[in-house]
């Protein structure tokens, strides 16, 4: 069983759901275009990487889960839209186009796809993928008001699923120059 599997099943997700998400791309789709990740598996990868990093910054941090799958949860799924989000560009190996998803901001369609999966999240699970993105989102993904009022509801959650994604893009998947 891969990382990715295992995280999956820690968080709860079964074999059903799992295959689904195969079958998306999840295990095989890039993390970006042409930043972190930008090949084959990299989505899967950056994934299990951001879920090892919010593993990590819960327990030094203390952050409040509503319960012991939500870090595995948020880690794994927090950019769910990614399965929809690429395609490979023909005769080129390794390079990517866009998709614009179907809903605005990465977060809220990942939200979107976990939903439309059956995987049913708790409050402090969406607000932590939904604006995981930070103060970076603003104006992009979501308006500030918005993301003043969620920090002010789960500002533990956001941060610590900001910093997990952050950290794993660009100090986990720094490529080697």
């Amino acid at each position: 069983m891969s990382d990715a599997e295992t995280y999956l099943a820690f968080a709860g997700i079964g074999a059903p759901v799992t295959t689904a998400m195969r079958g998306m791309g999840y295990f095989s789709q890039p993390a970006s275009k042409g930043h972190h990740l930008a090949k084959h598996g990299g989505l899967m990868r950056h994934s299990v990487n951001v879920t090892r990093r919010l593993l990590a910054l819960t327990g030094a941090l203390c952050v409040y889960w509503p319960r012991k799958e939500s870090p595995y949860l948020v880690g794994m799924l927090h950019d769910l839209v990614k399965c929809r989000c690429y395609r490979a560009v023909p005769g080129e190996e390794e390079k990517w186009e866009y998709v614009q998803p179907e809903y605005h901001g990465h977060g809220a369609c990942s939200v979107a796809i976990a939903a439309e999966l059956g995987i049913q999240l708790m409050r402090e699970e969406i607000a932590a993928i939904m604006f995981h993105m930070g103060p970076w989102g603003v104006g992009k993904e979501y308006s500030e008001s918005e993301f003043r009022a969620a920090m002010k509801a789960f500002a533990q959650q956001i941060i610590a699923a900001h910093t997990a994604d952050w950290y794993a893009a660009e100090v986990d998947e720094r490529e080697v120059e």
